[in-house]
């Protein structure tokens, strides 16, 4: 009997923590559906920028302090994870990934701008990397690491603005001009599709062709997007601008907005990540439970009828020793 009140309680036990995984899986769903609309709606602005800037820097020869290019001595790493815990193995995975370039830098020192690849000339023993910490799980990553932890941000969520990350983009871009990093590189989770997402590293500064291409591609890839950017990019070479007061002062005014850019959409796409893993850890913490529940109730119910079959038993024993 006492077995009995044993499975009763840990039946009831699981019960309710299927109910509790049920719910964090239906709160995920949404939040998840309302961050990839949000990161899609962001793209035309994305795209937009991206095609003036080429026509701003291939028309003309520039010298902007954003697109200076010179070796990665210095590093800036903004690392973007979540707050919370609870979406698989998303965190540790890319927390693996950094620490593995940060131990072995001499990928993060190669340089791409506008299509080309600069190979360092500097040895990768003598780099040196800052990291800025967007989100609670990853400052405790890297603390735990022992990594060069400069800057913390864990007041974002999925209602984040654009201009909530104006500070994290205002670092990386008074620190590049000021010669205080040589790079800056964004470290974040990218959203594919529901069940799978990639931690990835990407150049924000120097501003990259490349990079700013495969980010604008590989948000939703889909046919028609790709075949969105083809048509973006020929029309580039089709399109004749007059700059006023002049391309300087643009030049000024658009590349900070398309780092702020890049980084809020890599933010988007960690957040979609995020809650697509949570939403996928839950269901599948949902079944579990719904197994566990099954096996228990048939436990349980073998038990109780193997207790009532002991107590008849003895009921009929105790009638035949009376007659």
């Amino acid at each position: 009997m006492a077995h009995s009140k044993q499975l009763r309680a840990r039946l009831k036990s699981i019960q309710n923590t299927r109910k509790i995984t049920k719910a964090m899986e239906m709160i995920a769903a949404s939040k998840m559906k309302r961050v990839i609309s949000h990161a899609l709606t962001t793209r035309e602005y994305s795209q937009t920028a991206w095609e003036i800037l080429i026509r701003i820097t291939e028309s003309v020869e520039t010298n902007h302090p954003l697109l200076d290019l010179r070796d990665a001595r210095k590093i800036c790493l903004i690392l973007i994870t979540p707050n919370k815990g609870l979406c698989g193995g998303l965190i540790s995975q890319l927390a693996k990934k950094v620490l593995s370039n940060i131990k072995n830098p001499y990928n993060m020192m190669i340089n791409r701008i506008w299509g080309e690849k600069f190979l360092p000339r500097i040895d990768p023993d003598e780099a040196e990397i800052d990291i800025i910490a967007v989100g609670k799980k990853g400052r405790d990553e890297m603390l735990k690491a022992g990594q060069n932890l400069v800057a913390s941000f864990t007041n974002l969520n999925e209602q984040a603005s654009p201009r909530d990350v104006n500070p994290i983009a205002k670092i990386a871009i008074d620190g590049y001009t000021e010669r205080k990093y040589d790079k800056v590189i964004i470290a974040y989770t990218d959203f594919i599709s529901t069940v799978v997402n990639k931690p990835r590293l990407r150049q924000v500064l120097p501003i990259s062709r490349e990079d700013l291409e495969k980010q604008l591609e590989e948000l939703g890839k889909g046919i028609s997007e790709r075949e969105e950017m083809e048509e973006v990019k020929r029309e580039v070479g089709r399109r004749y601008y007059t700059f006023e007061p002049n391309r300087k002062r643009i030049l000024d005014m658009i590349l900070p907005k398309i780092v702020a850019g890049q980084i809020y959409q890599a933010f988007l796409e960690s957040q979609a990540a995020e809650f697509s893993a949570r939403m996928l850890t839950m269901k599948n913490a949902s079944e579990t439970a719904s197994d566990m529940i099954y096996n228990f109730n048939l436990q349980y119910n073998r038990t109780r009828q193997s207790a009532i079959t002991s107590e008849l038993a003895e009921i009929s024993g105790g009638m035949i020793a009376l007659e």
